[in-house]
C-alpha cells in the first residue's frame, strides 16, 4: 500500500461523512460530478486552494517568464523582419549597382571603341600625310638634285669650253707658230665653242 492510500485511509471520519452528507443533499448532475470528483479524492476546499495556487503560479510564470520570453520572441521576430527588409534593400541596391556597373562598362567599352577608331583614323591620316610629305620632299630633292646636276653640267661645260678654247688657241698658235692677237683668239674660241655645241 502506498503512502497516499494510507493517508486517504487515515482521513477523519467526519470528512467522509460530510462528503456523503453533501452528496446526499445534492442530487442531480451536479451531485454526480461532485461524487465523481470525490471518488478521485478531490474536495471543494482543496480544489479552491489548488485553483488559487495555480492562478498565482500562472500569473508569476506569465509575468516573469512567459511575458519576457514573448517580448524577446517579438523582438527577434521584429529583428528578423528588419533583417529581411535590409536584405531586400541590399539586394535591390546590389542589382541597381550591377546595372549601373554594366551600363558604365558598356559606355566605357563604347568609348574605348570610339577612341580606338579615332586613333586608327588619326594614324591613317598621319601616315597618309607623311607619305604625301615624303613624296613632296622626294620630288623637291629630285628637283633640287636635277637643278644641281644641270648647274654642275653647265658649269663643267663652260669650264670645258674655256679649257678647249684655250687648248685650241694654244694648239693653233703652235701649229701656226705665231702669236695670235686678241681678235684671232676670239674667232678661234667662237669656232671651237660652235663645234662643241653640236
Amino acid at each position: 500500500m502506498t503512502t497516499l492510500s494510507a493517508f486517504l485511509a487515515a482521513e477523519p471520519a467526519h470528512a467522509s461523512t460530510a462528503a456523503v452528507k453533501g452528496a446526499a443533499e445534492s442530487s442531480g448532475p451536479l451531485g454526480d460530478i461532485i461524487k465523481l470528483f470525490g471518488s478521485f479524492g478531490v474536495d471543494g476546499p482543496h480544489l479552491l486552494v489548488q485553483v488559487v495556487n495555480f492562478a498565482i503560479l500562472a500569473f508569476v510564470l506569465y509575468r516573469f517568464a512567459i511575458k519576457p520570453a514573448l517580448g524577446q520572441l517579438e523582438e527577434r521576430i521584429r529583428q528578423a523582419e528588419q533583417l529581411q527588409k535590409d536584405r531586400s534593400a541590399a539586394e535591390a541596391q546590389l542589382a541597381a549597382a550591377q546595372k549601373t556597373a554594366e551600363a558604365k562598362l558598356v559606355a566605357a567599352s563604347d568609348e574605348a571603341a570610339k577612341i580606338l577608331a579615332d586613333a586608327r583614323n588619326s594614324a591613317k591620316q598621319v601616315v597618309e600625310a607623311s607619305k604625301a610629305e615624303a613624296q613632296a620632299a622626294q620630288i623637291d630633292v629630285i628637283a633640287k638634285a636635277t637643278a644641281a646636276i644641270e648647274a654642275d653640267r653647265v658649269k663643267m661645260m663652260n669650264e670645258v669650253r674655256g679649257e678647249v678654247s684655250r687648248l685650241v688657241v694654244e694648239t693653233a698658235a703652235k701649229v701656226l707658230e705665231q702669236n695670235l692677237d686678241d681678235a684671232q683668239r676670239g674667232r678661234l674660241n667662237e669656232a671651237a665653242v660652235k663645234q662643241l655645241a653640236r
